[in-house]
């Protein structure tokens, strides 16, 4: 007997195979939308995806269940204080003691809570610290971290990506020595510590998740780089000259990307540092960044995003809900490159303004098959001399932590070397499509 796709979508995520997860919780929703377990399960991994507010739906629909457990209202409270909705956590964490006192999760979440909102009163922020009944805060309040769900779980990949790590740090090193440098989300303080050892005059470090940040401190102490970096607890859109910090940074300095390239905000944040924290011609850490992406096709793929016949049936008018965009790991996928690699878009970080707008371009097929669409990967340049990019791999290798996306056309199309595929490329400024020309 096959089994059923929920319980393959565990297996799937148990061995860390999360896209094929996915895959199988779109099944399981597609026939039940109310099925908790699914919903929560699809929540988790959007969450270590980076994709919170998609999460936020997904772990809300599932806590609101009728069959909702303690981890359910506790992985709710997870994704609302990632968004900085504390009060909020607190009630969801408060929802799953209440399914199951005791539950370990929820207390040390809950007592982390209360010791960073005191930490940040008594620093002098205004807001109140949170309340919090004190008889949630015994037995095991402080037996673990309490920190789950506070960090993705893409994060410790990206931080173990040494092929980005080594790109970084080269364009760091010459650049930096005798600079007052700005790095925009400090994550555990990794390109900081970079900068700082590279012999950068001052480094302010920002992060906008308290938590992250009083780490990263730490980090930055035990590292014995404190003197020289200074962790601020908050977005650097918050920043002001003179203020937190006294002078314009000569570098900047961030990893603000996604797979996705900008839907982690990167372009507005780089227009507001031009504006309001950076010298004139400051050095810009990557100086560029593009989006890149190849006509694609295959069995395989056009089966994760196209449905004909299926044990018979004709199961076509489905199509109408596939997504347009599908996040997967090409390297693992087997699938046909059916053009040369074209560059969709770049971004020169070193501009000022980034509005949002569009491009026409024509792909021009180099292999026969059927296409169903662009594979897209990202590409950072560093400086002149580096650069950084996570093309798929046809044969398996690894390229990085970041995935790829499948820009799904709405049907398929059969090309030859030479047909030109006609294409708009559109971005919002935090979100890109790309839809298929008649």
């Amino acid at each position: 007997m096959q089994p059923d796709p929920l319980s393959q979508a565990f297996e799937h995520a148990r061995l860390g195979r999360l896209d094929e997860a996915a895959e199988r919780l779109d099944v399981v929703l597609a026939a039940n939308p109310d099925n908790a377990s699914a919903n929560h399960l699809l929540g988790v991994i959007r969450a270590h995806q980076g994709r919170i507010e998609e999460a936020l739906s997904l772990v809300k629909r599932a806590a609101t269940s009728p069959a909702a457990t303690a981890e359910m209202h506790a992985s709710l409270g997870a994704v609302l204080y990632k968004l900085g909705d504390t009060n909020e956590a607190i009630d969801a964490y408060e929802r799953a003691l209440a399914v199951t006192p005791g539950y370990t999760d929820a207390l040390n979440a809950l007592a982390n809570i209360y010791r960073q909102e005191q930490k940040a009163a008594r620093a002098g922020d205004n807001a109140r610290p949170a309340t919090i009944k004190p008889e949630l805060l015994r037995a095991k309040a402080n037996s673990g971290p309490g920190y789950h769900g506070v960090v993705p779980g893409w994060h410790f990949a990206m931080m173990d990506d040494r092929k980005r790590n080594e790109a970084y740090e080269a364009a760091i090193r010459r650049a930096v020595p005798g600079k007052r440098v700005l790095d925009i989300g400090t994550g555990a303080g990794l390109l900081a510590l970079m900068a700082a050892r590279a012999g950068a005059a001052k480094v302010t470090t920002c992060e906008a998740v308290s938590v992250i940040a009083e780490r990263a401190r730490q980090i930055i102490v035990a590292n014995g780089m404190a003197d020289r970096v200074t962790v601020v607890p908050m977005k650097s859109t918050a920043l002001s000259v003179p203020g937190l910090l006294a002078e314009r940074a000569e570098v900047l300095v961030t990893e603000t990307f996604a797979s996705g390239l900008i839907s982690e905000g990167v372009l507005p944040t780089v227009e507001h540092a031009h504006e309001y924290l950076l010298t004139e011609n400051a050095a810009i850490i990557p100086a560029a960044a593009s989006i890149m992406g190849y006509l694609a096709g295959g069995p395989r793929l056009h089966g994760m995003l196209f449905v004909d016949r299926i044990a018979g049936f004709d199961l076509s008018a489905f199509n109408e809900f596939a997504p347009p965009m599908l996040d997967v790991a090409l390297d693992n996928v087997q699938h046909r490159a059916l053009s040369d690699d074209a560059e969709l878009m770049r971004f020169d970080l070193r501009q000022k303004r980034f509005p949002a707008g569009g491009v026409r371009l024509g792909i021009k097929a180099t292999r026969s098959g059927i296409c169903v669409g662009i594979a897209q990967w990202i590409k950072l340049e560093l400086d002149a001399q580096t650069t950084y990019e996570n093309r798929p791999s046809l044969h398996g290798d690894y390229n990085g932590h970041w995935t790829h996306i499948v820009h799904r056309f709405p049907r398929p199309v059969t090309v030859a070397p030479g047909d030109v595929v006609p294409v708009l490329f559109r971005h919002d400024r935090t979100q890109i499509g790309i839809d298929l020309l008649d």
